[in-house]
């Protein structure tokens, strides 16, 4: 058999255009199509990536603005406890100076009131007695209170020892006698001739009036001092009186 050299050289020449013809009309379309759908999706791709890129960056800087508004709230929080804190311990200082300021005023009015009441019941306690013992030596005894508070001071005369004496009769200066109530001339008589007998006899003897003695009768001379006064027998109940005060000053508001 032979072969028509032609015709096949035709053939393979209609093949090669046929082959160009569908790789320009045909597969070209095809493939760039294709890339054209390749590269959208690619774009589509990369969009998405992104937009995932975007929402991840957003959520950190949500999770950061989060955090940083979790720490100014804890922050906040903090400064306002602190504030509290400082507030209470600030009230607590006030509260306590002024329940200290009002415990001290509360003591210094108790302890006004009672200097008063003691004193005021000291006075009149001897006053009473005063006028009881008065009464009492006129009825029995038929004597002035004053003529026995004068015979009692010369009985002390008499018990002075004698470096007393001796150092009140040596003295340049007049000796002095107070009395709580007034003296008749025979009374300053009585005294000024015990003062000469048993103290000294060129001492000056003066007379005065000292009410705050409240039934007394009192010698001062060189710095020596001799006395009778119904008030130191009243000492004890001044004292009993101020020990029965003593638990109001350790007691008071807050205490």
């Amino acid at each position: 058999m032979e072969i028509d050299w032609i015709t096949v050289s035709a053939q393979v020449v209609n093949f090669l255009i046929l082959v160009w013809l569908l790789k320009r009309f045909l597969y070209q379309p095809v493939i760039r199509a294709m890339d054209r759908r390749e590269q959208k999706i690619r774009n589509r791709m990369d969009e998405a990536n992104s937009r995932e890129q975007e929402a991840i960056n957003e959520k950190q800087s949500y999770q950061q603005k989060l955090a940083s508004f979790e720490q100014e709230r804890e922050d906040l929080l903090e400064e306002t406890r602190q504030e509290a804190r400082q507030t209470r311990s600030q009230m607590l200082d006030q509260a306590r100076e002024e329940t200290a300021r009002v415990r001290s005023h509360w003591m210094r009015e108790v302890s006004e009131e009672k200097t008063a009441f003691i004193d005021g019941l000291r006075h009149q306690s001897l006053d009473v007695v005063e006028t009881v013992i008065r009464k009492a030596l006129q009825d029995l005894a038929d004597e002035r209170l004053e003529e026995r508070i004068a015979h009692t001071f010369v009985r002390q005369l008499h018990a002075l020892d004698d470096t007393t004496r001796e150092t009140m009769g040596r003295s340049a200066e007049p000796a002095t006698i107070a009395t709580s109530f007034e003296l008749d001339p025979a009374q300053r008589s009585t005294l000024t001739r015990a003062v000469h007998e048993l103290v000294g006899a060129e001492l000056t003897v003066n007379y005065t009036r000292a009410p705050e003695l409240i039934c007394g009768i009192e010698l001062t001379c060189e710095s020596q001092r001799i006395s009778w006064n119904l008030s130191d027998y009243l000492e004890e109940l001044t004292a009993s009186i101020e020990k029965a005060f003593e638990p109001l000053e350790t007691t008071g508001p807050g205490a």
